[in-house]
């Protein structure tokens, strides 16, 4: 892993969704060209979206990822913002952007087909990859676009890769 890192922060429950529920596009009103390892930040409890709590992709992911998890941890219904199972103002995973496209492109979606579940029309779609969670959020402040891990940060991302290979 580099010693330097770049993060994406994204609201939740999609930051959970990437996370642990195999959301593999990121929809955003911008291109990115940079390609490689993001960490995955999951934004403030205050930043809390509503239509993720709506969304039938999203209670249906959050659903199958219950189903994983032992039975004493009683998760039910859809995703809520004071569910211990979410995180905010934190690290939670690491991924790859591979790839960025436009909607309606028509190399990788189209108006009547897009590339993913996850992708919605008229906006850039952001591929993600190789998506590897971490065992223990790591706290720190987002921002806005792509930016740069604090150093300390990073160490403690990198520590828990390590251990999980």
């Amino acid at each position: 892993m580099p010693d330097e890192l770049r993060v994406l922060t994204i609201r939740q429950p999609w930051a959970h969704m990437v996370a642990h529920c195999g959301k593999t596009t990121e929809n955003r009103p911008n291109p990115t060209h940079f390609r490689g390892l993001i960490a995955i930040h999951a934004g403030a409890y205050s930043r809390w979206d509503r239509n993720g709590e709506t969304d039938p992709r999203c209670r249906l992911a959050w659903r199958q990822w219950a189903r994983t998890l032992p039975p004493l941890n009683l998760v039910k219904g859809a995703p809520h913002r004071d569910s211990i199972h979410i995180a905010f103002g934190a690290v939670i995973a690491v991924a790859e952007i591979t790839g960025c496209h436009l909607w309606a492109d028509g190399e990788n979606c189209t108006r009547d087909e897009l590339c993913s579940q996850w992708a919605v029309p008229h906006a850039y779609h952001w591929q993600l990859a190789n998506v590897r969670r971490l065992r223990e959020p790591v706290p720190c402040r987002g921002m806005l676009g792509l930016w740069r891990l604090p150093s300390d940060a990073v160490a403690a991302v990198r520590a828990q890769l390590e251990v999980t290979g």
